[in-house]
């Protein structure tokens, strides 16, 4: 596989993802244990309010800054680069420093009027500077990837991660025991302190690719004009953010509103929000750690590629990451529909936990394929078409919280159905509109068969093996390990054998292609 396969930049991205999320998903993990579900509920009420704001200086500016650096560098116009990304960040700088006051100005509207809830007063209020520390780190890590350096940007987020738990952590430690509410306010307190070390190696760092930059040309762009190529690139991206994260956010702020409306006391509904969307969902989005790569590095090799009009490589590469995501998603989605309640008590001793992971569970071969098919979209110019499918998707996920999660019947299985009816409709809306604009062919047999049946088959290993492990006594946690390893390798074995695994994979390992 060479260096300059897209297949290659996502490996060596997912591991990088992985380190991240191996990180964030302890760390919540943790957190929950300590501050409870009300608290874990509290910051996740809180944190949507602040993707919000951060989408509007995040979304689109890092792209085109990324996009201009990359131009000017292969032209060796250093100059420009430089006037590129400071007129870029001074822009960022001063938007995200009138969000911030904004931030501040409405706290008090925001947590009383909006999220129904004083307790998160105290916590909005400290969005401001992550705010600020976000949106400029975002630009830089823009910077850096038009450069091709990758290593700044990924160090710094694994930075940013260390550093906010062993904040948020020793903080909790020192003023053990901590109510819902000071948890909540810490666990956001601790975005802001580690977006800020994340920031400085990142200044660190550009003050050190700055130094070696030799001008060898003079600047013939004006900043005008360097901000005019900004927006244009940027808006279009911003704007169809937005609509995405305040739909998300919207539903953020019914589940509570409408649990309660079904008979939930307000500690109850917070609980239970906590629940699906700071315990459950960060493990049904764990395959986002491969479609996450395969995303970042399919974009610019599809725009390459359909510039070149090489229709045929288009296609394979398209075949190659929904195989990808499929070897990923499916036995996922089988283990945590079978294995629901031992994931749940292993990571959260939470039995409601392991019921949510097994109903939400079933919608996760279908989120992988619509991350990686909004991606291809995104790839071949059709973002519009992706962020209508979208916005379909989530106002009828919108339509199911408001109207069945207030049912006392349904309560937040209201939210469940509409959370797997809108996966499946995004996810075949967007199928169709690829479809229609380059014609996929894919192999039920490789794609889907040899995957599903591996899986059941590790899914027999895993419980002969949990069955017997426990019969001699063997620790639980000893056992859960063992028996999802066993089960991996059972998976990957039984590919091999049935020469399914995807051509990434058996070239690497010698093995012909199926």
């Amino acid at each position: 596989m060479k260096k300059s396969s897209f297949l290659y930049g996502a490996f060596i991205l997912a591991i990088v993802n992985f380190i991240v999320r191996a990180l964030g998903f302890s760390y919540k993990i943790i957190l929950s244990k300590i501050i409870g579900a009300e608290g874990i509920g509290l910051f996740q009420m809180v944190f949507p309010v602040l993707m919000v704001f951060i989408t509007i200086t995040t979304a689109g500016v890092p792209v085109a800054v990324s996009r201009i650096v990359a131009k000017h560098n292969s032209l060796g116009n250093h100059n420009d680069i430089k006037k590129t990304f400071k007129v870029a960040f001074g822009l960022t700088f001063i938007v995200a420093l009138i969000l911030s006051c904004i931030i501040l100005a409405f706290s008090k509207f925001i947590s009383i009027e909006i999220l129904e809830s004083e307790k998160v007063y105290p916590s909005v209020i400290l969005l401001s500077p992550a705010m600020l520390f976000i949106s400029l780190s975002s630009v830089m890590r823009g910077y850096f990837y038009g450069l091709k350096k990758i290593n700044p940007a990924g160090i710094a987020q694994i930075i940013e991660q260390i550093t906010r738990i062993s904040f948020v952590l020793l903080v909790i430690y020192l003023l053990y025991p901590v109510s819902p509410r000071l948890g909540a306010f810490i666990a956001v307190c601790g975005v802001s302190v580690g977006e800020l070390f994340g920031l400085l190696w990142l200044i660190l760092n550009y003050k050190l690719v700055n130094r070696k930059m030799i001008n060898r040309s003079i600047s013939r762009i004006s900043s005008i004009e360097i901000l005019s190529k900004v927006s244009l690139i940027a808006l279009p991206i911003t704007i169809s953010r937005i609509i995405n994260v305040v739909l998300q956010m919207l539903n953020a702020i019914l589940i509570p509103q409408r649990l309660v409306a079904a008979g939930f006391t307000k500690s109850e509904a917070i609980s239970t929000f906590g629940r699906v969307t700071g315990m459950t969902l960060p493990i049904i989005f764990l395959p986002f750690i491969v479609t996450s790569a395969l995303v970042v590095n399919i974009i610019p090799n599809l725009s390459e590629e359909l510039a070149l009009k090489n229709f045929r490589t288009i296609k394979r590469n398209i075949s190659t990451c929904i195989r990808i995501t499929l070897f990923v998603a499916i036995p996922l989605t089988l283990y945590y529909v079978f294995f629901a309640n031992s994931i749940a008590n292993f990571f959260y001793n939470d039995p409601l936990v392991g019921k949510y992971i097994g109903i939400m569970g079933y919608a996760t071969i279908f989120l992988s394929l619509q991350h990686t098919m909004s991606g291809i979209l995104h790839g071949l110019g059709k973002e519009v078409y992706a962020t209508i499918n979208y916005v379909i998707g989530m106002s009828i996920q919108l339509a199911s919280t408001y109207f069945l999660v207030s049912k006392p019947s349904l309560g937040i299985n209201g939210f469940f159905i509409g959370f797997l009816a809108s996966t499946c409709l995004i996810c075949l809306l967007h199928y169709i509109v690829l479809n229609r604009f380059i014609n996929i062919k894919l192999s039920i047999k490789n794609h889907i068969i040899k995957p599903f049946l591996s899986a059941a088959f590790s899914i027999v290993v895993m419980m002969l093996l949990g069955i017997f492990m426990k019969d001699l006594g063997i620790k639980n946690y000893v056992v859960f390990f063992s028996c999802f390893l066993s089960g991996g390798l059972s998976y990957i074995l039984i590919l091999l054998i049935t020469k399914g695994l995807p051509p990434l994979i058996t070239d690497r390992l010698g093995f012909k292609k199926s």
